[in-house]
């Protein structure tokens, strides 16, 4: 039994379970679209356009939503990448708490 991200580092560059064990994909979470929908959609309540600026603000809030939640679950599967063991006879992967001991 062996730490995975140990195991993976041990891995030659040309191994090819160097790709199916590899970390999960980090995701950048780029703020710029939803804090613009948002201020576009605070000028156009401002300035009259009352339908668009709400649109805009449920779609600044939808879109911050969405991005937080992906950014979130990249995080956990990366925690729990970071916290997984692999088995040397079988290639099972499975974290020390949910395996059982022989």
């Amino acid at each position: 039994m062996l730490h995975l991200p140990e195991f993976w580092k041990s891995l030659p560059k040309e191994s090819e379970l160097r790709d199916k064990y590899a970390p999960p994909v980090e995701f950048k979470v780029q703020w710029v679209f939803p804090w613009a929908a948002g201020v576009l959609g605070v000028v156009a309540l401002v300035t009259g356009g009352v339908a668009a600026g709400i649109l805009l603000l449920a779609g600044g809030v939808g879109m911050g939503f969405w991005l937080s939640t992906r950014a979130r679950a990249a995080e956990d599967a990366r925690a729990r990448w970071s916290r997984s063991w692999i088995c040397r006879r079988c290639p099972a992967t499975f974290l020390r708490e949910e395996g059982l001991a022989a």
